[in-house]
């Protein structure tokens, strides 16, 4: 077992789930012979310590959010703290200002910094007038930064955040595990049967502006024969429950709100498609499609300009891809699909077939592996002191 430990600088932690959330999940609990701890923040409780499959979480108190992102002292002395150790990979995960602080503060303070694995999860794209003012400590953490990981050539191609530093990037797609095995049938059938057997459009993510929902929402007036079901919370939540009753789509268009993880699976297994509508590249890679695809369960989803949406999702082979913001778009992609029951059909094992070729966490993993071995050697230079 390697005595460099990686430690992980995260926003949040299970059990908040997210896109981000999850793939440092993933990573964490399937690195192989390395200690792993993870930093997150938590907007509900006190700071505490736990072990989650064999994964050291380290939370600190959120008092308050600002530009969507975490305020947490504790955070910044957690992330100090770790700094004490002589033999340690920092793994930080953006965008998330917080971490960004933490290790400026340190250099400020002359403490020596590890090797550090920035994983770029997505540009800033909403806070247009924030990034002027955080730009600057943005560049000075990725000048510092020895590896940049991008999570499909495609966002690369398009981050004018990242246009300084690409010969430091390293594409490593998203992986994560299969979840068909987690399907229970007893569950499907009962999904399916209390929406009269209805074709099922599925989609799942966080309420908020990105993702579309608003524009899955006017969409289904213009499909029949189906429910569509969307998933999770947020706070645009009572925006989509205003706009379903002012539709008069009560009957079509349901909220399920948050759904365990022991259902989730049999949802996306029950669904004859599932839905992405994003609109914004803050979409930058669309995880939720994974966990469809690992099902056979084929995806709609949007042709956002500058994200890897649309790589993931490939038009023809896994799914449909159309324009993102358009009702007309969206209606007739998930119209084609839901009445071609050979068409559908071909696309959920393309689906299945892609994930499993492309998508697994043991590919990600890894890639990722063989980054921190190339680390190795310089944590050995790296004695957490003052210089």
């Amino acid at each position: 077992m390697s005595n460099v430990e990686i430690v992980h600088l995260a926003k949040y932690y299970k059990p908040y789930s997210g896109g981000m959330e999850s793939v440092v999940a993933s990573i964490s609990e399937n690195i192989k012979n390395r200690s792993v701890s993870v930093l997150a923040s938590d907007p509900d409780n006190q700071q505490s310590n736990e072990v989650i499959n064999g994964v050291k979480v380290i939370r600190s108190k959120e008092y308050f959010s600002l530009f969507s992102t975490p305020m947490s002292p504790g955070y910044i002395f957690n992330s100090l703290r770790q700094l004490k150790n002589s033999a340690v990979i920092f793994h930080v995960h953006l965008p998330n200002p917080l971490p960004n602080i933490a290790l400026f503060l340190a250099s400020f303070f002359r403490v020596r910094l590890p090797p550090i694995v920035i994983h770029w999860h997505s540009d800033i794209v909403k806070q247009k007038r924030m990034i002027y003012l955080y730009r600057p400590l943005m560049n000075w953490l990725l000048s510092k930064a020895n590896v940049i990981i991008v999570t499909s050539k495609d966002y690369l191609d398009g981050s004018e955040q990242l246009r300084r530093f690409r010969s430091k990037c390293i594409v490593v797609p998203i992986g994560v595990d299969a979840i068909d095995g987690q399907v229970n049938a007893a569950k499907v059938s009962e999904f399916k049967a209390r929406y009269g057997g209805k074709k099922i459009i599925f989609a799942l993510g966080r309420h908020v502006y990105y993702k579309g929902f608003e524009v899955l929402i006017n969409a289904a007036k213009h499909v029949d024969g189906a429910v569509f079901l969307i998933g999770g919370k947020g706070p645009d939540t009572k925006i989509y429950e205003n706009m379903i009753s002012e539709l008069g789509l009560r009957d079509k268009v349901v909220l399920v709100g948050r759904i365990s993880d022991e259902d989730v699976a049999s949802y996306y297994a029950a669904a004859d498609v599932f839905c992405m509508p994003s609109i914004e590249k803050s979409e930058a890679f669309g995880v939720a499609q994974l966990e469809a695809m690992s099902v056979g369960t084929p995806v709609v989803s949007t042709r956002i300009v500058g994200s890897g949406v649309p790589w993931v999702n490939k038009d023809g082979e896994s799914g449909i891809v159309c324009e993102p913001k358009s009702v007309e778009s969206l209606s007739n992609a998930l119209r084609l699909i839901l009445e071609n029951d050979g068409l559908r059909e071909e696309l959920g094992v393309g689906a299945r077939c892609r994930f499993s070729a492309m998508f697994t966490t043991e590919n990600m993993t890894t890639k990722i592996e063989e980054i921190y071995a190339s680390l190795e050697s310089e944590c050995s230079a790296f004695e957490g002191c003052i210089r």
